[in-house]
């Protein structure tokens, strides 16, 4: 249809060209020369009156539109119609007009390639989809044997990838990367537990002493700080158990019903004028000069980030030692915010910067050492919840801890389960 189209423009342009040069003379004999020379009867041409009377030309009666429009073959004929363009030349109206028999000719011949590429797709469709359909199932059936053994409680096992990188090969990659992170879980969960169990056990056995000594006091004032001390033991307990659960709640759960967008220049420089004269008292100074000014955009809970803020806070506090100086800092990214918590104490050993987000993980293992070892595992936790990221530099001397947050929202599930308010971990 674009060819007969283009063909037509073409046979209309000349026809213009012979009403630009000498008029209705000159289209006249341009249509009778045309008719004459194209014997093939593929093409028609046609000159009328205004009024309807016919001038020249094998069109033997006025089109009835202007523009594109289809036109009979010739009374009598049995042939396909022809594709015409009419159009007002001056006070004449010309047709150009081509026959579609071409494209009645070319439908044929393409249904007939059609249908017997048709036969020949099928025919190879059905024996590639045998070939294939074993291969699947083989596939599947390893799948099912892997997927039973893992129920069995062999975490260990693994599917098979092959190097056809098919859609079966794309799902083994991700249930091999859910069994990895199902492994990882359990093995955190196996080493959380007996942390658990041998950091528990200095405070109760502590607590159960004090109750001892209560009981056996001789007198009412001995028993009284007895019970007082133990008190304070079960709620150190308390606190750990309290930590220990949020970690948990918040590695766990998916819940952005609290995410919102804020200020994290807005919330360091709170946590600096609230901080202040904690620090001042232990002789150290905070310093907050380097947060900056346009705001640095968090979308995220910002109870969580306020939380994690004031862990690294309080480590650098505890560790950095007595004239210390914490600086806090903010900027603005192309699309996160960083929050930097520095400190000029005696640092992190390189090799072992990772391992301190470990749930109950210490660098100093002495069991006398104020802390539980889950204050950066909160942090790690709140980060991870966030799609942040939270790494331990050098500060030249001392520990620098910055945390990228993204600034746009990212995709995760909603779901409607509320974080209780932060604990303090001591």
């Amino acid at each position: 249809t674009d060819q007969l189209r283009s063909s037509i423009t073409e046979d209309f342009s000349l026809l213009r060209d012979a009403n630009d040069t000498g008029g209705e003379a000159e289209l006249v004999k341009f249509i009778r020369a045309a008719v004459a020379t194209r014997s093939d009867k593929q093409s028609a041409f046609g000159l009328f009156k205004l009024s309807g009377r016919r001038i020249a030309g094998n069109v033997m009666e006025v089109p009835p539109f202007r523009g594109w429009g289809t036109l009979p073959a010739d009374a009598g004929a049995t042939g396909p119609p022809f594709l015409a363009y009419v159009e007002v030349l001056d006070d004449n109206l010309a047709v150009a007009a081509r026959s579609q028999r071409f494209l009645a000719t070319e439908s044929g011949v393409v249904l007939n390639a059609l249908i017997l590429a048709g036969v020949v797709i099928c025919g190879s469709a059905l024996v590639i989809g045998y070939v294939l359909s074993r291969g699947v199932a083989s596939k599947l059936e390893v799948i099912d044997r892997t997927l039973a053994e893992v129920s069995r409680g062999n975490a260990e096992v693994r599917l098979p990838v092959g190097r056809g990188n098919d859609q079966i090969d794309h799902v083994s990659r991700q249930i091999n990367a859910h069994l990895d992170r199902l492994s990882e879980l359990m093995g955190g969960m196996r080493n959380t537990i007996v942390a658990i169990a041998h950091d528990l056990k200095s405070p109760l056995n502590r607590a159960y002493m004090l109750l001892q000594d209560a009981a056996e006091a001789n007198s009412t004032s001995r028993a009284a700080e007895a019970l007082t001390r133990a008190t304070a033991e079960m709620e150190s307990l308390g606190g750990i158990l309290d930590t220990v659960l949020r970690i948990s709640r918040i590695e766990t759960s998916d819940d952005r019903s609290t995410f919102t967008r804020f200020s994290a220049a807005e919330l360091v420089r709170d946590l600096a004028q609230t901080f202040e004269p904690v620090v001042e008292a232990a002789g150290q100074s905070i310093d907050a000069t380097q947060v900056a000014d346009d705001g640095a955009e968090i979308w995220g809970d910002r109870r969580m980030v306020q939380q994690m803020l004031v862990n690294l806070i309080e480590n650098a506090s505890r560790h950095a030692g007595g004239g210390a100086r914490i600086t806090l800092a903010t900027r603005a990214e192309a699309e996160s915010a960083v929050i930097v918590v520095a400190d000029n104490g005696p640092g992190i050993p390189a090799e072992r910067r990772e391992e301190v987000f470990e749930p109950f993980r210490r660098l100093s293992e002495s069991r006398g050492t104020p802390g539980a070892g889950l204050g950066l595992a909160l942090v790690k936790a709140i980060a991870t919840r966030h799609q942040a990221r939270v790494s331990l530099g050098d500060n030249h001397p001392g520990l620098r801890v910055t945390l990228e947050f993204p600034t746009a929202p990212t995709p995760g599930p909603a779901r409607h389960q509320r974080e209780p308010a932060p604990a303090q971990v001591k």
